[in-house]
């Protein structure tokens, strides 16, 4: 049967060559991309002298297929290449068929297909195979179209077998050139300019790109309902803020030259570093009211980063009420998997980036479950995060009865972190890595300064799930701790007085002022603020020094050289004496 073709791709136009010099590329890189209106499929190829390798991509759960019909646009009779991961991706088929009038589909018996990769994730099918362009059953020549047709199964308990799949489930185009390939839909032959193509909207803070790219550059808008920085970014790995290459952009209200938008390298422990050589062009940046919108071009492929419009990758975006990168808060970031920026195709907007928990609902931060897998993840995902004063960053995710912890620095020794408005006298977690990132991490009750003779060591020991790494410079230590131990108790429903401290030896020692910080803190919902620590020995010392060395030697100097003036030395002595013990008795306090 014959089926009409429904696609709104327009005319072929050669902008591209699909053709290489020499073998095929391993490294997953196509050439060329066809997207289709069935089921989110889409197929890219590469071809060389002798052989093609396609990937084909669908939004379906089940087998896809690609098909070759060198008469009429039509299933039968045809040759396709039928492929789907069994079991969620543990076995792999994907095997040449002929397609025969009354549905008849049978496997050839000799198969051509080599290195046959299949991924199953997310909702997405995904297989990848070579074939010779000259085979005994069918043969691609580049130079001449070819009849292309593509189905994908129904779903249910034979969704990865090749079975009846529906009219709504299959399609094709006529005519096809597979040495070269039309434009996509996100994508313009000529320059870049704003008028967009492709658009994404997420659910955060009404934040929403388009984009537009031709074969070497891409151009973006990104906008947001803040007053602030609007950020987006890429991460070839996962769906998480690190590692991964951002751009950050913002500009202040009715000032045409005030504009900052940089790309940055996002690292581990929310370090956050613009890149030494920047890309990005023709920047552009509005803010009225609470809208900020930002748009910028950047090559395809940079030193630090390759945007393909063939492969689908991780993108990540992120909004902040400062006009400067900082601290985002998790509700104002979020991700979306496997985005094709040269169709437009892509998943739903995901409700949280990947490997971060759901929290309950109405909270922040405090989950219902297990803490286990959280605190011990690679990498880590917590709900909440407090950045200090003195570059130590602390990660938390909370249940009904034990709250998990996360401490970072950049130190090669012990970083701490406890409860209560000074240091001595709170309750602390000090902790650092041995040889083997091996973890000592304990709770003490500090007495006196942090060195072996001034702190009372709790025991047993409360935590649980321990784990310390020393990577590239920062030391972080994850544990778990109930609410409740015998040295202090966490009420997450209220603000608490926190302290933060680090040093760069492994063993407990004294560590400097300014290695030192204090913070209000509330787990619950993940607000804080940063508090600075009253210099309780310069204000000491000013009081001492100003009663002995200033006040007292002044009445000295009255009772030695002031009698001649009568009865006056003995009231100006009395009265210096009495300030100075005054401020002496201030100054002891």
């Amino acid at each position: 049967t014959v089926f009409a073709v429904a696609l709104t791709l327009g005319q072929a136009q050669n902008v591209s060559d699909c053709v290489v010099d020499g073998a095929l590329p391993t490294d997953g890189t196509f050439r060329c991309f066809f997207v289709t209106d069935t089921n989110g499929i889409a197929f890219s190829w590469v071809a060389n002298s002798t052989d093609i390798r396609f990937e084909v991509f669908g939004q379906v759960e089940s087998y896809v297929a690609l098909g070759f019909n060198q008469e009429q646009l039509a299933m039968d009779p045809a040759i396709a290449m039928i492929g789907s991961c069994l079991n969620g991706g543990a076995n792999t088929m994907i095997s040449d068929f002929q397609l025969a009038a009354d549905r008849v589909v049978t496997p050839l018996d000799e198969q051509v297909l080599v290195d046959i990769q299949c991924q199953q994730m997310n909702g997405f099918t995904t297989i990848q195979f070579d074939r010779p362009l000259i085979s005994p059953n069918l043969t691609l020549n580049l130079t001449e179209p070819i009849n292309v047709i593509w189905a994908n199964g129904n779903g249910g308990d034979e969704a990865d077998a090749p079975a009846n799949h529906g009219s709504s489930n299959r399609g094709g185009i006529a005519n096809l050139a597979l040495a070269a390939a039309p434009l996509l839909p996100c994508q313009v032959a000529g320059p870049l300019s704003d008028n967009f193509l492709c658009s994404f909207n997420t659910n955060t803070n009404g934040l929403a790109f388009q984009w537009v790219a031709n074969a070497t550059d891409i151009r973006f808008e990104v906008s947001a309902l803040v007053d602030g920085y609007v950020a987006i970014g890429f991460n070839e790995e996962a769906v998480l803020m690190d590692p991964a290459i951002a751009v950050i952009g913002s500009c202040a209200e009715g000032v045409a030259n005030n504009i900052d938008i940089r790309e940055f390298s996002l690292a581990a422990g929310r370090n956050v570093n613009p890149l030494d050589i920047q890309s990005l062009s023709d920047l552009a940046c509005v803010q009225v009211g609470q809208n900020t919108t930002i748009r910028f071009s950047r090559p395809l492929i940079t030193n630090d980063s390759e945007l393909s419009l063939t492969a689908p990758i991780n993108v990540i975006w992120a909004t902040g009420a400062a006009d400067t990168p900082a601290n985002h808060g998790n509700q104002n970031r979020l991700g979306t998997p496997l985005l094709n920026l040269g169709t437009g195709l892509g998943p739903v907007v995901t409700p949280a980036p990947t490997g971060v928990p759901t929290p309950v609902a109405g909270q922040v931060c405090i989950i219902d479950g297990p803490l286990e897998e959280i605190a011990t993840a690679e990498p880590a995902n917590y709900l909440c995060s407090f950045d200090t004063t003195i570059g130590l960053s602390l990660e938390w995710t909370l249940n009904d009865t034990h709250i998990a912890y996360s401490v970072s620095r950049d130190t090669g020794g012990w970083v701490g972190f406890g409860f209560g408005d000074q240091m001595i006298g709170s309750t602390a977690m000090i902790g650092w890595c041995e040889a083997g990132n091996q973890p000592t991490v304990n709770e003490y009750v500090l007495q006196s300064q942090v060195n072996a003779n001034g702190q009372d060591l709790i025991t047993p020991n409360p935590y649980s799930s321990i784990l310390c790494s020393e990577v590239d410079g920062v030391t972080t230590v994850r544990y778990i701790r109930p609410l409740s131990t015998p040295g202090f108790t966490i009420d997450p429903n209220g603000n608490i007085d926190t302290v933060f401290a680090y040093n760069e030896q492994d063993q407990l020692s004294d560590h400097p002022r300014s290695q030192s910080a204090a913070a209000s803190i509330n787990f619950n919902d993940g607000t804080g603020q940063n508090i600075e620590i009253e210099d309780f020995v310069t204000i000491h010392s000013a009081f001492m020094w100003t009663g002995f060395c200033g006040l007292m030697p002044l009445a000295m100097f009255a009772a030695r050289y002031m009698k001649p003036l009568g009865v006056v030395w003995f009231y100006t002595h009395i009265t210096l004496q009495t300030i100075a013990v005054a401020f002496t008795c201030v100054g002891y306090v």
